[in-house]
């Protein structure tokens, strides 16, 4: 149990990091999270073991896969909130 929570304090410690390095260089959070992802595999794999940060772990494939969804269909939703409103009811276009 305890490399659970070592792993996941890992994660969450490289996601802060990359939120940091994107407020710190005014740049998207995805990209410096997929710049900072990359960089400590490279380290970390290179340290440590290909295994280091869990890619094999079922409960992270599920946070991935589960992740994945959420955002492929997020912008759908956004999209259908914006044409009906809060209300559900469609919106009427002024001329």
């Amino acid at each position: 149990m305890t490399y659970a929570w070592t792993l996941a304090a890992l994660w969450l410690g490289l996601a802060l990091l990359a939120t940091l390095f994107a407020l710190w260089f005014r740049v998207s959070t995805a990209l410096t999270e997929i710049i900072v992802g990359t960089l400590a595999q490279l380290i970390l794999g290179s340290l440590f073991g290909t295994d280091v940060l869990g890619g094999n772990e079922s409960w992270i494939k599920f946070l991935a896969g589960a992740g994945a969804i959420v955002l492929t269909f997020w912008p759908a939703r956004s999209s259908i909130r914006w044409c009906f409103g809060a209300t559900g009811r469609k919106r009427r276009r002024s001329v």
